[in-house]
């Protein structure tokens, strides 16, 4: 009997951005590194094939190695290029381009300088790893609808990924939102507390920095009452920013 190939093993933070992916659709990855993403998807037979792209050559040769190993070689076109208006994604159909793995505001840039993005209809499946208030405010400002939105964690920290689709549609969207975005909403997911918790603990950083120098904290201070609101209407306690910072009330 021949050797059965399994799935390639991914990660949360990997898992959650191919469970985004539209079945049937044509996943363009952009920046896809070892390209387990697209491959996951042939093989689990969610996807008929593939785009995998990068802007280094040696990423993208290991890609190439790892869809031969998986036997999907045939089913993924490979292309060395920088974002998504190099890789002239209308060619290949594409319906559903994946940016992961990079900062927020170099994935709204990759966005912003390619017309195909734009296109109502094409689905934006975007995980950043840092500057996610900066994405989610381009995307509000820039006429981009989040239709769907998910949390995952993966070791000690916690990563969102976000569904967007062009819509013309300007919005404003307060600070809090820009924040959290609507994972919060999500009464069944479990990891939302502690993701409330972990985002509290990163304003307390803030604000504890902005004070030693001398800067305001008004706004950082807001967030993280309203954030123990929200906890609270999901009978999750946060302590207050004053038991927090160790202020006594007299």
């Amino acid at each position: 009997m021949p050797n059965k190939i399994m799935l390639p093993v991914l990660d949360d933070r990997l898992f959650l951005i191919a469970s985004m992916v539209r079945e049937g659709g044509v996943p363009l990855d952009v920046g896809t590194d070892h390209a387990y993403v697209p491959i996951y998807l042939i093989k689990s037979g969610i996807c008929a094939h593939a785009v995998a792209s990068d802007v280094n050559r040696q990423p993208l040769t290991n890609a190439c190695v790892n869809a031969q190993k998986f036997g999907v070689f045939d089913k993924i076109n490979f292309c060395l290029g920088n974002g998504i208006a190099d890789i002239h994604p209308e060619q290949y159909e594409v319906t559903d381009i994946i940016i992961a793995g990079m900062g927020g505001e170099l994935i709204a840039e990759i966005i912003d300088n390619s017309d195909y993005t734009r296109i109502p209809g094409i689905r934006l499946i975007l995980q950043p790893m840092s500057s996610l208030q900066e994405l989610r405010g381009y995307l509000a400002e820039m006429g981009y609808a989040t239709i769907d939105e998910k949390l995952c964690r993966a070791g000690d920290k916690y990563y969102t990924c976000i569904v967007a689709e062009y819509d013309g549609i300007r919005r404003e969207v307060p600070p809090v939102r820009l924040l959290l975005g609507d994972v919060a909403r999500n009464e069944a997911d479990p990891l939302v507390n502690g993701f409330l918790e972990f985002t509290c603990e990163k304003l307390v950083k803030k604000i504890k920095g902005r004070r030693m120098g001398g800067l305001p904290t008004a706004r950082e201070e807001e967030m993280y009452r309203e954030i123990c609101e929200m906890a609270r209407a999901r009978g999750h306690i946060i302590p207050s920013l004053d038991e927090t910072l160790g202020i006594k009330n007299t």
